[in-house]
């Protein structure tokens, strides 16, 4: 499509990630072992960046992926999705 913008995405060690994560997502990406559970309690309790949820809407948590990161050190890039080889 004319005009349409590449998707951003945040470059972490030659990977390529999303600006948000799933909580099953998030535990394949960075290995966490925890139960889905587990991982949205932390979501909850506040220790895991989280996009704002809205009331009765049944939206899962979306963990935000650089504050995520700034938040363990790991530095990163915000950038576009590379082309994939065809």
């Amino acid at each position: 499509m004319q005009g349409e913008l590449p998707p951003v995405v945040v470059k972490v060690g030659g990977r390529e990630l999303p600006p948000t994560l799933s909580v099953s997502r998030y535990r394949a990406e960075f290995g966490d072992d925890r139960t889905d559970r587990a991982v949205r309690m932390d979501c909850e309790a506040g220790k895991l960046p989280t996009l704002p949820r809205r009331a009765g809407s049944g939206q899962r948590h979306r963990i935000i992926v650089t504050k995520l990161l700034e938040s363990l050190g790991i530095p990163y890039e915000v950038g576009t999705a590379s082309a994939k080889a065809a």
